[in-house]
């Protein structure tokens, strides 16, 4: 790959005019954003990323450049350089160029939305399948599911000691004690499921496994004035489990369009219509699903944590992730534990 250098004080300058060569391009405006810079062109809208990790980052954009030459649809266009590159060096750093993606942000509250960004998502997961064993392996690997689960369920029994023996409760030792029951209950159906339906074996096995996208936001894909839904890149992407993705997206759905069944039921429809779940991936994503990790979270920080908020505080924010959390039992119980025959578990 090519190598540039410039001063600290004419970045910016040099970058601009060294893009037209590099990508044989007519660059009329470049300005700084938010991790990118937005490179304005006679030819069109390009966004250039900068990484300090180029081991990584080189082998999600050999896997962006084989997808795209699958003719992967709802992804975002990387750019070769003039000398067919994936990208360059600027100072060190590994840079690269998109096609930045025109449109909206997509919005998982809109049915419409939800249903082609699982589409899009199913494609995308599919044919990863089909990526070449060299380029698989060189893609990061998302962290093991149960070693961080298991310790989390020792850690809630360990608070509830804590909270049991102390001198002087405060109201959140109370409050906490009180929902207990009901937690552990949480806690053992979630766990208990994943390590019934095998989890390390699942993420062993080649025909669960790809490229995964993380938190699955709606606003990580672009919806074009034609309705067209676009995933812009892969600069995020790890190598695991893909029913995670799913559990992501139909977990955003719970929390940003007010747990609606019906834009669920459309987004898992639509996503199994390409690439279908079997049993053993659906419970997982119901057993990650009902997992409280919100009060986790929240009895973490205050018992071993910073105690990054005062008495008060915490106490409101233990109750409104418990409140959380119980409605996400329902509907992850609604949305698959019927179904799955898990309605007596907890």
């Amino acid at each position: 790959m090519l190598r540039l250098l410039a001063d600290e004080d004419t970045n910016n300058q040099v970058l601009a005019a060294q893009l037209e060569t590099v990508y044989n391009l007519d660059v009329t405006l470049m300005e700084p954003g938010e991790g990118c810079y937005t490179v304005f062109t006679r030819e069109g809208v390009f966004q250039l990323y900068h990484t300090e990790q180029p081991k990584e980052t080189i082998a999600i954009l050999q896997c962006w450049d084989y997808l795209q030459g699958q003719g992967l649809a709802g992804l975002g266009t990387l750019r070769v350089t003039s000398s067919g590159d994936l990208g360059f060096y600027f100072n060190d750093q590994l840079t690269y160029m998109s096609t930045r993606a025109g449109g909206r942000r997509g919005e998982l509250s809109l049915k419409e939305d939800g249903v082609r960004i699982a589409s899009v998502l199913a494609e995308l997961h599919l044919l990863s399948q089909q990526l070449p064993l060299s380029l698989q392996e060189g893609v990061e690997r998302s962290n093991p599911i149960e070693p961080a689960l298991i310790p989390k369920r020792q850690e809630l029994n360990l608070f509830r000691i804590m909270a049991l023996n102390r001198l002087y409760p405060k109201a959140f030792d109370l409050f906490y004690l009180e929902i207990y029951d009901h937690l552990a209950g949480l806690l053992h159906c979630s766990v208990d499921l994943l390590t019934e339906i095998g989890i390390h074996d699942l993420e062993t096995d080649p025909k669960l496994v790809g490229l995964l996208q993380g938190n699955c936001h709606g606003r990580m894909f672009r919806v074009t004035d034609d309705g067209k839904v676009q995933l812009p890149n892969l600069k995020k992407s790890t190598w695991g489990l893909l029913a995670l993705d799913v559990a992501a997206l139909l977990g955003n759905i719970n929390e940003y369009a007010e747990g609606s069944l019906a834009i669920a039921q459309g987004v898992l429809a639509a996503y199994q219509a390409i690439r279908p779940l079997c049993r053993a991936e659906l419970g997982l994503i119901y057993g990650l699903g009902i997992f409280p990790e919100g009060v986790w979270e929240a009895a973490y920080d205050y018992y071993k944590g910073s105690r990054k908020l005062d008495e008060p505080e915490a106490m409101e924010t233990l109750r409104r992730e418990w409140g959380q959390a119980t409605d996400r039992q329902e509907y992850w119980q609604r949305l698959l534990g019927d179904e799955l025959g898990y309605e007596d578990r907890h």
